[in-house]
């Protein structure tokens, strides 16, 4: 992209390296904190105060559009671990293959996109694991035969679970039992997606029209015959072991079969 690249021209010596690792390490010192100092009943923990809600933020709670970001998203222990190993994996690739301007544009796209869909249903807390899941489906568009083991014993390509996860976002778009704000979420993590793969989504899809129209040419290629007697309309396809041959005595170019190619009226001038 053009502009990427002129800003990255202007701005890439600002742009913050390793940044999947920074948000990791947060959210796990995020994490451990929780585990270790539970609140008070009727006190606000570590976790409430930090992540985003628009109607805080408007009563000037502005720190939360910066600390969101380091709230784990919600899940159990494991599940939350197994999550920001899969965050830092894949995070560490797309800056590795793009340079860390571009990742952290990336990952600004998707911020800024979580924060106004948070400021569009104020009263409901965002969560930033839609934000990993964008980092998940740009990861599997770049890495598709990326194996995944799941359970740790099945081996599973990235490619198929980003399959399930754009079926997943479909069906909260869709579904009535979806909140305002998980569908707002689920726009903010598609978005930063298209911003950076539509052109090459649209490259691939022109290409597979193009492979489809060879296919078709060539199948048609191979219906059509390429002998043809002039008597007996007689073809390849109706015998394959029949030869043909070209009269040098008839006027054009007149193909006859075996049987023909001494038996038939010479074709002259009209």
């Amino acid at each position: 992209m053009k502009l990427l690249d002129s800003l990255q021209r202007r701005f890439g010596r600002f742009a913050v390296p390793n940044l999947a690792l920074l948000i990791v390490m947060g959210q796990g010192m995020v994490l451990l904190m929780g585990w270790i100092s539970r609140p008070q009943p009727g006190q606000a923990g570590l976790v409430e105060t930090w992540s985003l809600q628009g109607s805080q933020v408007l009563e000037g709670q502005w720190w939360r559009l910066l600390t969101f970001v380091l709230v784990p998203p919600p899940g159990t222990g494991i599940l939350v671990v197994f999550g920001l190993y899969l965050f830092l994996l894949m995070g560490g690739a797309l800056e590795a293959r793009w340079g860390a301007f571009r990742f952290n544009v990336y990952l600004v796209l998707g911020w800024g996109a979580s924060i106004a869909g948070a400021f569009l249903q104020p009263d409901a807390p965002a969560s930033v694991g839609y934000l990993g899941g964008s980092v998940f489906l740009a990861f599997a568009w770049l890495f598709p035969d990326f194996q995944l083991l799941l359970m740790f014993i099945i081996p599973v390509r990235i490619k198929f679970l980003a399959w399930i996860t754009w079926i997943v976002f479909g069906w909260t778009l869709v579904s009535s039992r979806s909140t305002g704000i998980e569908r707002l979420l689920v726009l903010a993590a598609v978005f930063n997606f298209l911003v950076f793969f539509v052109p090459d989504i649209l490259i691939k899809i022109r290409s597979g029209q193009r492979r489809q129209q060879r296919t078709r040419e060539q199948r048609r290629a191979e219906t059509v015959p390429f002998h043809r007697c002039t008597v007996c309309d007689l073809t390849e396809k109706d015998d394959p072991q029949m030869l043909f041959r070209f009269c040098s005595l008839c006027q054009g170019e007149r193909e006859y079969c075996e049987k023909h190619l001494r038996d038939h009226s010479h074709v002259g001038d009209a």
